[in-house]
């Protein structure tokens, strides 16, 4: 009888351990995060290619969320569904020039301006047959207008913070040569024509890459398995070639890397983050300043194409216009990430996964999120909290 009382004392206590660890670990985070103090910032964000999972700026707003940021008139937290201007893809409207409200805010981030096209056909079906047959589309809504870039200037001139990133100075802006000068100007980049992109198959890129590739080569596309997809807009008569394939076997383990600097907005980031998605190479105006870069890592057959298609190995991945640094540009889709929305008001969840993608392998952008982009936002953040304290005293 004094075992089973021994033996029931022993488990009941064993279950209030766990108990005990059980809401430490998962219920007190949240209460904690739910009891911290809010903090007001009137941020932008433009979005001309939101879809319907607001992939494109849904990181962002989970960090505002995340670190209790609201919007300071209704001191309420950022909606990823309608806080932004853009396209709203629930009803296939687009902003009108009267709701880029820039008067207030103090920080502005232009975050995808790819825009929305017509496609001939439904998009999962376009998505299925692009790696195989060129289809036509045609843009309906995207990159920047003359009159929005008036008003960005505007904003700009107040001395106020704002961020930018890949596709900005691409098509469709391309399109609008003196609207893409005033965003280089004012960010202090230069678009190279070169972009790439990081794929698990070489295979699914589109056919028009395909085609340009056998065309340019006078041999067939064979290739497949993870590798990296270069494309650059030659002038009319530039010998040197306009696609670069880099394979499996030209390129190390981790094929693109982004190296951090000292500076303070980088200083929490991690050196050496491996890198998986869209980048552009940009050139850098003499007043501005690189604080991080990527390196292409590859074996001596890599660095022979890279060479010949006049490409550098490493290149600005963020980049600070000048001497204010006030304005930021990303050389990457870096805004573009999973994230679960739940986490969002866990407290100090970064801690734990930042420390869990330190040793965990993983071939996506989850690491260069936890590892690099939010604490490099963090800091952006706070500098804006710190710039807008400033202005109201």
């Amino acid at each position: 009888m004094r075992r089973t009382k021994k033996r029931f004392i022993y488990t009941h206590k064993i279950i209030s351990v766990i108990v005990v660890l059980l809401i430490v670990v998962f219920v007190l985070p949240y209460i904690y995060w739910f009891l911290k103090p809010t903090t007001p910032l009137s941020v932008v964000v433009i979005d001309k290619t939101a879809g319907e999972d607001y992939r494109e700026h849904r990181s962002f707003m989970w960090l505002l969320r995340h670190w209790r940021i609201v919007e300071p008139r209704t001191n309420e937290f950022y909606d990823e569904e309608k806080d932004y201007y853009g396209f709203q893809p629930k009803d296939s409207s687009y902003s009108s020039l009267s709701q880029l409200q820039l008067q207030h805010a103090n920080l502005l981030y232009i975050v995808d301006t790819y825009g929305v096209y017509d496609y001939p056909m439904e998009y999962a079906r376009y998505e299925r047959l692009i790696p195989e047959t060129y289809i036509p589309i045609s843009l309906k809504y995207g990159g920047m207008s003359s009159d929005e870039m008036q008003m960005i200037e505007q904003y700009d001139s107040l001395g106020r913070m704002s961020i930018a990133e890949f596709n900005t100075m691409q098509d469709p802006q391309l399109d609008d040569r003196p609207v893409q000068i005033r965003l280089e100007r004012m960010f202090g980049v230069r678009f190279t024509g070169a972009l790439g992109r990081y794929y698990d198959d070489v295979n699914t890129a589109a056919r028009w890459m395909k085609d340009l590739y056998e065309k340019q080569y006078r041999r067939q596309w064979d290739f497949s398995g993870r590798g990296l997809i270069i494309t650059v807009k030659r002038k009319l008569g530039d010998e040197k070639p306009a696609i670069i394939v880099l394979e499996s076997h030209d390129l190390a383990h981790t094929p693109v890397i982004i190296r951090n600097s000292e500076h303070h907005l980088l200083t929490d980031t991690e050196d050496n983050v491996p890198y998986y998605y869209f980048f552009e190479i940009m050139n850098v105006d003499s007043s501005a300043r690189t604080i991080a870069q990527y390196e292409i890592q590859c074996n001596q057959e890599g660095k022979e194409k890279m060479i010949t298609a006049g490409l550098p190995l490493s290149f600005p991945a963020v980049v600070v216009s000048d001497s204010t640094e006030r304005n930021i540009y990303f050389a990457g889709d870096f805004a573009d990430n999973r994230v679960e929305t739940l986490l969002a008001e866990y407290w100090n969840v970064e801690f734990v996964l930042s420390k869990l993608f330190s040793f965990y392998y993983v071939s996506d952008q989850t690491r260069f999120f936890w590892k690099f982009y939010l604490p490099m936002m963090k800091q952006i953040l706070h500098e804006s909290v710190r710039q807008q304290s400033g202005r109201t005293r």
